[in-house]
């Protein structure tokens, strides 16, 4: 009769803690470009715990698969870290934080924490409602060689452009400026030599009896030269 009620106690106080035991974990998270995800389990009620235990699991189908595990003790000391992949996993108070790397696009899928109280007596387990994780696998850069020929061309395309409109804008202006110039250069007289210039007269006297004086610049008529002469 009494060994049936220390197991019936036992049974109890192993049910009440596992009860009480809660642990949360967020529904969604999105891993970044370099394939880097953290997954953060909270856990309350855990009573005095000592030593504790996390397990990511992942679900495979109608099962799950150990992702990475660790022990660590209530001072949130790891002493012990078991991992498929790369997991770095950081205790805290009434939490852990697991840091998977190196992901890609076929990691995603659920993710759940699994929390255990090793020690002291009783121990219990508990879970949470798993959280998705998406990777997105990460595009490819694109080659900086080509970027800068294209931008080379460019330039070297735009240059020889306005080397082009340069030229046709000055052969226009030498053209216009021909057709403005006459291409004679006339020597005008200075206002001193048009004021010395005589103008020709007509003298009085005649070669011979009724005929008309000859027109002369130095004012002799044309019989007086002949005199001369």
């Amino acid at each position: 009769m009494l060994s049936i009620l220390v197991t019936m106690g036992f049974l109890c106080t192993a049910t009440a803690s596992a009860e009480v035991m809660e642990v949360t974990q967020p529904a969604m998270v999105l891993a970044n470009r370099q394939g880097v995800a953290s997954l953060v389990c909270t856990y309350k009620h855990i009573g005095n715990a000592k030593e504790i235990r996390v397990t990511l699991l992942k679900q495979t189908g109608d099962g799950f698969t150990e992702i990475c595990a660790a022990t660590y003790t209530s001072e949130l000391k790891t002493f012990r870290v078991e991992a498929v992949m790369q997991c770095h996993i950081s205790p805290g108070r009434n939490n852990v934080t697991l840091t998977l790397a190196g992901l890609q696009a076929s990691d995603t899928g659920l993710y759940v924490c699994k929390m255990e109280r090793m020690y002291p007596p009783p121990y219990f387990t508990n879970m949470g409602n798993g959280t998705h994780l998406y990777v997105i696998d990460p595009e490819p850069c694109p080659d900086t060689a080509i970027h800068l020929w294209v931008l080379g061309a460019t330039a070297s395309g735009f240059f020889l452009y306005s080397i082009i409109i340069s030229a046709v804008l000055v052969g226009k202006a030498i053209k216009r400026r021909r057709c403005l110039t006459t291409g004679v250069y006339v020597k005008m007289p200075s206002e001193k030599l048009e004021k010395k210039v005589i103008p020709f007269h007509i003298t009085g006297n005649c070669n011979k009896e009724g005929e008309k004086p000859f027109p002369s610049w130095d004012g002799e008529s044309a019989n007086s030269l002949k005199l001369k002469k």
